[in-house]
């Protein structure tokens, strides 16, 4: 979602979406150590505990908003006691008195709330590890974990999630330029502008660069779109702009936010993914040394080709796509049950 949101920057206030989608058994909160409450919602099992985390510019109903696209739905109905994570700025989320709820960054979510996440899931599991499923930006935040400490996870998938930007279609360039055009305060109200085109979904240009169309049910996508886009504050879009100003997955000040760590990743990219190109994501692996890389398309065997959004939203994601999910986590799960 990184292009969407720069490109349709604006800053004025948009009311709440309202209350819809897949209600969790439980609603808990995780605290971080700078003052923010962030909502976690819960949908048990008695299988290990797996963390959703879902992209930039989206919420948690990229997750849960229809059984027919919910991949929190899925893995609960297959064992797995499923987490749905939010992260600061979401609608679930609350700032601290006195902080800017529109100046954090992409290190701050790194740095704060995935371990006040990863903390508050393992403090409600028998289990002393978790494992993780990221969507683009959520599998960045994977990286950033596995950095920062990989002691807590057991496993990871990451699901176009860039690990470098060095490949760069003409739309990455725009969004570039694009960035330094945002006002100084405020947040990127995606929900505003797509509001002014809602009417017309089935021709936004934005649904051919996120997906591929013809992998979309319309009448979905278009209410999820109504309450699972989020507002990006302004620190996100100038570290966007480092990345890709540098074409490198960094911190603000210059660090690899993408080590090496001795945890099993599996990396999947759409084979027609434009705004993370197979290229940029397959790149993680050549750090982790424990990785693996699908390509989601027709040359993999699947029925289809797979951009950016439709591996997990698309009519075909619960055949095709979790089902890779859940057996490989599980094929961890069980390997690691032997050691």
């Amino acid at each position: 979602m990184l292009t969407w949101v720069l490109l349709t920057a604006c800053t004025h206030t948009v009311a709440s979406p309202p209350a819809t989608g897949l209600p969790p058994a439980q609603i808990s909160h995780a605290q971080t150590a700078d003052g923010w409450d962030l909502e976690m919602r819960h949908f048990p099992n008695e299988g290990p505990p797996v963390l959703l985390m879902h992209g930039m510019g989206t919420n948690h109903y990229n997750w849960d908003y229809a059984e027919e696209i919910s991949l929190a739905s899925y893995l609960q109905s297959r064992g797995w006691d499923v987490w749905v994570a939010s992260v600061r700025g979401d609608m679930g989320s609350t700032a601290p008195p006195r902080r800017g709820a529109a100046t954090y960054s992409f290190d701050d979510i790194a740095n704060y709330d995935v371990p006040a996440i990863i903390d508050s899931v393992l403090a409600q599991s028998p289990h002393e590890q978790l494992y993780w499923v990221g969507h683009s930006m959520g599998g960045m935040l994977l990286y950033t974990a596995l950095t920062r400490d990989p002691g807590p996870i057991a496993a990871g998938v990451s699901i176009g999630s860039p690990a470098t930007f060095a490949e760069q279609e003409q739309v990455h360039q725009v969004a570039n330029t694009a960035s330094r055009l945002i006002p100084a305060y405020g947040t990127t109200q995606s929900r505003a502008t797509y509001a002014a085109i809602d009417a017309v979904f089935e021709f936004n240009p934005m649904v051919q660069l996120l997906s591929n169309p013809e992998n979309l049910d319309l009448d979905l996508a278009q209410g999820l779109a109504d309450v699972g886009m989020g507002d990006v504050s302004r620190g996100m879009v100038k570290q966007v702009h480092v990345w890709l100003s540098s074409g490198d997955f960094v911190s603000m000040e210059g660090q690899p936010w993408l080590t090496p760590a001795q945890v099993p990743v599996l990396v999947l990219g759409g084979s027609v993914d434009r705004v993370a190109p197979p290229a940029n994501v397959e790149a993680a692996c050549a750090v982790l040394p424990e990785c693996e890389f699908r390509l989601l398309g027709t040359e993999s065997g699947l029925s289809t080709e797979y951009g950016h959004i439709d591996p997990v939203v698309g009519v075909t994601a619960r055949i095709e796509v979790y089902p890779q999910i859940h057996q490989w986590l599980n094929l961890q799960a069980e390997s690691l049950s032997t050691r």
